[in-house]
């Protein structure tokens, strides 16, 4: 793996570049999108800054979330063992340090649909836009995944076997890439959402259409991970309990928009 890259003297990681990647072209292709509805520019920038605001917020405040009972065991040897405070704060920033993509997911849709809202401007046509565009991002970050060696995968005799992975679990053990098999996958999704965009199907609902698509990935590919300090309910991750609702939730609306059109074609 390789988690770092030296260029003119400075130590890059690589996962950060392949996100910021990821979020440029994210960004260029919503942006190419946006230019075929009635939003501007402007609204669209301030837009996308606060999705991506409540993206970082949000997927630290999951990550903590799934922390929870290690942050519980650091305050209570804090309290018993009487330790200085830059050990609870060392608890602190380790428990809400990393990031989860449906943190990061959610928050960006609450922050860009309450902008909207304020704006009032077309929460459809703006989702619509990332609805395409949002895989993008997901098939450079896990590629930044994979040369990290973070989020690896089980162990399994088709795979690789990292030496200078981030997470040092993941070093020294064959592991399947199930890091590049979502990476592939969210290419597919991106090419189904710009055809489903382009024949304006499920229009001003497109997001629902990602969300039960996405959902059904993550579900799977999640038994191919090897990580299970994500938290791990019932023999479930926290990730496959997200996918679950969000599949059950975008469902209902999917149906629903379709009865929908059924109805007003009838009605015509």
């Amino acid at each position: 793996m390789f988690p770092k890259i030296n260029l003119f003297s400075l130590e890059l990681s690589t996962y950060g570049i392949c996100s910021a990647i990821g979020i440029l072209i994210m960004g260029l292709v919503a942006f190419l999108l946006i230019r075929k509805t009635k939003i501007c520019v402007e609204d669209f920038l301030i837009g996308t800054i606060a999705a991506l605001v409540g993206a970082f917020l949000g997927a630290h405040i999951l990550y903590g979330i799934t922390n929870i009972p290690y942050m519980v065991n650091g305050v209570q040897i804090f309290i018993n063992e009487q330790k200085d405070i830059m050990f609870l704060f060392g608890v602190i920033v380790n428990g809400i340090g990393g990031m989860v993509f449906y943190g990061g997911l959610l928050g960006a849709l609450g922050a860009g649909a309450l902008y909207c809202k304020l704006r009032k401007i077309s929460i459809g046509d703006f989702s619509d836009c990332y609805a395409v565009a949002i895989p993008l991002f997901h098939v450079f970050g896990r590629l930044g995944c994979f040369l990290a060696g973070c989020c690896y995968g089980i162990e399994s005799e088709f795979g690789f076997t990292a030496t200078e992975a981030l997470v040092e679990s993941c070093n020294h053990v064959n592991r399947f890439p199930v890091q590049l098999l979502e990476s592939g996958l969210n290419l597919i999704l991106f090419a189904v959402m710009l055809i489903l965009f382009s024949k304006k199907v499920m229009k001003s609902s497109l997001i629902f259409v990602y969300l039960f698509l996405y959902s059904i990935i993550r579900f799977v590919d999640e038994f191919f991970r090897g990580d299970i300090y994500r938290g791990i309910w019932l023999g479930i991750s926290t990730s496959q309990w997200i996918s679950i609702v969000l599949f059950i939730v975008s469902g209902v609306i999917i149906v629903k928009h379709i009865a929908g059109k059924k109805k007003e074609r009838i009605l015509t």
